[in-house]
């Protein structure tokens, strides 16, 4: 295989407790032809500090004179990137020694994909799979989804990422939004987890937002938004099943958020989606269902035909 150069970006902003340990891991990669980007967004910390005692040639840094935010300060990192590919390893991330080889290995051998995304272990799958634009649409309204992982989950084709725009600095989940954007448009690899480890703590500002009726809202919102999209590769008779259930699933939290008491919470979420009133008495019936892959089985796993399997000797 060849080694084209990946650029890895690291975000911080007062990451001075685990900073350190995220380029290390970087460091330590036993594939070696990379970048490793590293934007600190006007840390008040000791982070910056830290970041400037590690002397290494592949190390790219900038310290914003004033905070960006999250997503424009990693759009100002994309825009300093080389590489072919690109991944995102934040300041309280970590990558195993493998996990760049072994992204760049699988999206590589697909240059159909535009980015490689790593889930969980699935027993009716044998990875790596190709997921065509509908396949990862009919997942996400209709499945368990492909995007319940982290971001540092994700390996983007660099030409992609910048073509598409980079992360939507107007959208708190701008990661989300960009995974949608690219697979609406163009076929994704899906290959097994494994590659990097990313850090939960309490309090941290991500899942705050996440369980916020604010988060609640966007996430929808962007669900919705998607949807509606002329790239949306769903069929019209899909889109409108598929809005079944997102009204379905905002009227069972609806309902939950008032039995605990949560008045305001379910006010909002009612009066901001404008819910047709028969999703109120359907709400014990469960979200339509429906496997992108296919009828797939433990014995019998969703897998790449042989003659399509870069890694198959034929």
């Amino acid at each position: 295989m060849s080694t084209p150069l990946v650029s890895v970006i690291t975000v911080t902003y007062n990451s001075a407790r685990y900073v350190v340990e995220s380029i290390e891991s970087v460091l330590a990669s036993s594939y070696t032809n990379f970048e490793l980007i590293i934007g600190d967004d006007a840390s008040t910390d000791s982070t910056w500090e830290l970041i400037e005692s590690f002397e290494d040639s592949r190390i790219v840094r900038y310290r914003n004179e004033i905070n960006l935010g999250e997503y424009p300060n990693r759009n100002k990192a994309i825009s300093l990137a080389k590489g072919s590919y690109i991944i995102f390893i934040d300041g309280d991330d970590l990558i195993y020694p493998h996990g760049l080889e072994f992204l760049v290995r699988m999206l590589h051998a697909f240059p159909s994909c535009a980015m490689a995304l790593m889930t969980w272990f699935r027993n009716d799958i044998f990875f790596p799979v190709i997921l065509t634009p509908k396949q990862f649409y009919l997942g996400e309204y209709f499945g368990h989804g492909f995007l319940g992982t982290a971001f540092s989950n994700v390996l983007f084709r660099a030409s992609v990422l910048k073509a598409e725009g980079g992360l939507s600095a107007t959208h708190k989940i701008g990661d989300d939004f960009i995974r949608y954007k690219i697979a609406a448009k163009y076929p994704s690899l899906l290959v097994n987890d494994g590659a990097t480890w990313w850090r939960e703590t309490p309090g941290q500002a991500s899942q705050v937002w996440g369980n916020s009726v604010m988060g609640v809202i966007e996430s929808f919102q962007l669900k919705f938004e998607f949807l509606r999209l002329e790239t949306c590769p769903l069929t019209k008779e899909e889109k409108d099943l598929a809005a079944g259930n997102l009204f379905l699933s905002l009227t069972k939290i609806i309902i939950k958020s008032t039995l605990k008491g949560y008045f305001k919470r379910a006010y909002r979420l009612h009066s901001e989606f404008h819910i047709p009133l028969k999703y109120y008495f359907l709400v014990r019936r469960k979200p339509l269902k429906i496997n992108p892959l296919g009828g797939y089985s433990p014995v019998n796993p969703y897998r790449l035909p042989l003659s399509e399997n870069p890694f198959v000797s034929k």
